[in-house]
């Protein structure tokens, strides 16, 4: 017979934490309950959850109507204070919530009850706290310094909770919200504030993912994005392309025929080649020119314009003309890398470069020109990858 086992004499083990079961079974349940009134929804990637669990589009007779919400998920005892369930927000969430481009609903799961309660949170902030003076947000500054917000525990409405017999007015609450409070997106994008412009160009790859439009949106407000919100937008449109370095899954896969759509318009002005290749190299990434970088998404997404050699010497003395020496001789690489690609001699490879640097004095200055120029002498080119 088999010796008892003191659990108390066995090494300790690792531990399913509670609030994990209970996070999980909230989500879980709203998303049965959306499903089941024939929502399309998507799951957030726990890693880049960031106040939004699940990214929902409002159907109608199973027609997608291109109507999309975001929804933050939350569950168990915890959240029901004082009579009533909520959530507790932080300066950061309210900022959040104020900002989205996508509207952020609230769900509270009540596990005992099976219950789902709910609340519009960015109406909440837009219009119930901003509307009664509750705060003055102020935009951040350059230096990215902001108000504080006061955070404190958001008590939602004690009737609205998600029923079949509900789900109707939920369904129309929502549909009355977005047509009140619609083009946050298209608008955003083109904001002084570059956060509100970061979670722009992110709910515009969410909801690109059912419409091209926003994702052509992007791409047509490339110039109009300044440096983070520059390198996310070229994260997303790199997503329309071959990319050897995504690791595609179900929740960045954009379908073929809106890739291809977007794909298409991949022809970049001189200016717009400026733009780009200047805002990636002034953000502080350490190798954000290499694998995986923004800027290997960059080189990709500018590669893809067969026009792109013609362009180039075009767009190096738009660079030298405001002294950006540094991003006119990143232009260079990029020049003979694409002449090498279409089989050119390297002897033709020098003569480009020779011949823009002649136009362009000022690129003989910088060291990077003559190291480009003796590894396309000793290699025949010079990799950019």
């Amino acid at each position: 017979m088999a010796a008892n086992r003191d659990s108390s004499s066995r090494p300790a083990r690792k531990r399913m934490l509670r609030t994990k079961q209970t996070e999980r079974a909230a989500v879980n349940a709203a998303r049965a309950f959306l499903e089941a009134h024939e929502c399309v929804v998507q799951e957030v990637d726990t890693g880049n959850d960031y106040g939004k669990d699940l990214l929902v589009d409002l159907t109608e007779g199973l027609e997608v109507t291109g109507e999309s919400i975001a929804v933050q998920v939350k569950g168990g005892a915890s959240f029901f204070r004082s009579g009533n369930w909520g959530i507790p927000a932080k300066s950061v969430d309210l900022r959040l919530w104020l900002d989205s481009s996508i509207p952020i609903f609230g769900f509270v799961h009540d596990p005992a009850a099976n219950e789902i309660h709910w609340m519009n949170l960015s109406a909440y902030v837009r219009e119930d706290m901003v509307a009664h003076r509750e705060f003055r947000p102020t935009r951040k500054n350059m230096h990215g310094a902001a108000n504080e917000l006061t955070g404190h525990f958001v008590d939602f409405p004690k009737k609205q909770v998600l029923t079949h017999e509900t789900w109707s007015y939920f369904r129309e609450s929502a549909r009355t919200y977005l047509a009140r409070s619609g083009g946050h997106t298209l608008l955003n994008l083109i904001d002084v504030d570059p956060w509100k412009q970061e979670a722009a160009v992110e709910d515009c790859f969410a909801l690109g993912r059912g419409d091209a439009r926003a994702l052509l949106m992007v791409r047509r407000l490339i110039e109009r994005l300044p440096g983070q919100a520059l390198c996310l937008a070229v994260r997303v449109l790199s997503h329309c392309i071959s990319h050897p370095d995504i690791f595609w899954h179900e929740g960045n896969w954009i379908p073929q025929n809106i890739r291809k759509s977007v794909a298409a318009t991949f022809s970049w002005t001189p200016q717009e080649i400026f733009h780009m290749i200047k805002e990636v190299d002034s953000q502080d990434e350490e190798g954000k020119w290499g694998r995986g970088s923004s800027g290997q998404c960059l080189f990709l997404l500018l590669l893809k314009d067969k026009e792109l050699a013609a362009k180039l010497p075009e767009a190096v003395q738009i660079a030298c003309s405001v002294g950006e020496t540094q991003v006119a001789v990143i232009m260079l690489y990029l020049l003979q890398y694409r002449m090498a690609t279409e089989s050119k001699p390297k002897e033709k490879l020098l003569e480009a470069v020779e011949e823009i640097v002649d136009a362009n004095p000022k690129l003989a200055g910088e060291i990077l020109t003559w190291e480009l120029h003796g590894i396309i002498v000793e290699h025949g080119w010079a990799d950019i990858f």
